[in-house]
């Protein structure tokens, strides 16, 4: 659902955020909705069930908290459904790993954009 808007910063252009914002309201919608089913029926279209991974960057991307702290919720609950997430230090490793993923993406010097992200999770707090 947001790869348009990726391929956009990796080519150095600005998103329109109004636009991104809404589109992570519709996405996260579906997500908590496919989540609320038990993990043997969720389905990988991304029309469907968006991925977690996308919704945090979208959430970073808007500097969010309210949103952020959903797409964590999202990201953790996909990860332990899928068995890959079996205490919480996992979630932070998840995390940063997502935060680095987007930041060679952007456009620039991969650090800057690390530590602002680093900054926006420490004040959601896994």
């Amino acid at each position: 659902m947001f790869s348009r808007f990726f391929r956009e910063l990796a080519a150095g252009q600005r998103p329109d955020l109004d636009q991104l914002g809404r589109m992570f309201d519709v996405a996260m919608t579906k997500k908590m909705a496919v989540l609320a089913l038990p993990p043997q029926f969720w389905v990988s279209d991304a029309k469907i069930n968006p991925r977690a991974d996308h919704l945090l960057w979208a959430a970073l991307l808007l500097e969010d908290r309210e949103r952020l702290a959903l797409a964590v919720t999202a990201l953790a609950a996909e990860a332990e459904g899928h068995g890959r997430l079996r205490q919480a230090p996992d979630l932070d490793g998840l995390l940063t790993d997502q935060v680095r993923r987007l930041s060679v993406r952007l456009p620039g010097e991969a650090g800057p954009h690390q530590a602002r992200f680093q900054a926006l999770l420490k004040q959601v707090g896994p």
